[in-house]
């Protein structure tokens, strides 16, 4: 069974301004650039019949477009760091359409993540033997980064084709356009 996410794709200008920042960490797997998304609600795995009720539901009433910028290089994983990524400047619009999401599957009787909502860009996934003084001057050079504005009017559900060795694929499945 495929997985399944929703996610917002940044425009091209947006990938630009990211793709030089991937780069300078020995033992990193960086995000290919067709990969690159903030996700806005990840479903897990989804037969297709849950997969084109979901589909219904997000394509009802989404919102309005809304502007949202790119800020701050960090991390997860504080005892043992796995990815690294860019932050989402805090952005109301953008937690609505989150609620959006979430309610969906909720009324699909699909369970979503349990955890809180952190909006992020993953840039790359940190293997064991990461190169850690790397990794730390590459924090420091860049926690400052922030994106030119952009303009957010659509988001699109994406299924997931998982490969053994290089990054998944995703496809593209629907797209919800935002009025305004």
């Amino acid at each position: 069974m495929p997985t399944y996410f929703a996610a917002i794709t940044p425009p091209d200008f947006i990938i630009d301004a990211v793709e030089p920042l991937q780069k300078g960490i020995e033992g990193v797997n960086w995000t290919p650039l067709d990969n690159l998304h903030i996700t806005v609600g990840y479903f897990g795995e989804l037969n297709d019949e849950y997969a084109e009720m979901l589909d219904r539901e997000l394509a009802r009433a989404p919102g309005y477009g809304f502007d949202m910028s790119l800020t701050g290089v960090d991390f997860f994983g504080l005892n043992r760091p796995h990815t690294l990524w860019l932050g989402v400047k805090d952005n109301p619009a953008l937690n609505r359409l989150h609620k959006h999401v979430r309610s969906a599957a909720r009324r699909n009787t699909i369970e979503m993540e349990a955890r809180n909502f952190r909006p992020h860009l993953s840039l790359a996934y940190l293997r064991r033997g990461y190169a850690k003084d790397d990794f730390e001057r590459y924090i420091r050079r860049h926690v400052r980064f922030t994106s030119k504005p952009f303009l957010v009017d659509e988001f699109a559900l994406y299924s997931v084709e998982r490969h053994k060795h290089g990054p998944n694929t995703y496809v593209k499945e629907a797209n919800y356009p935002l009025v305004g």
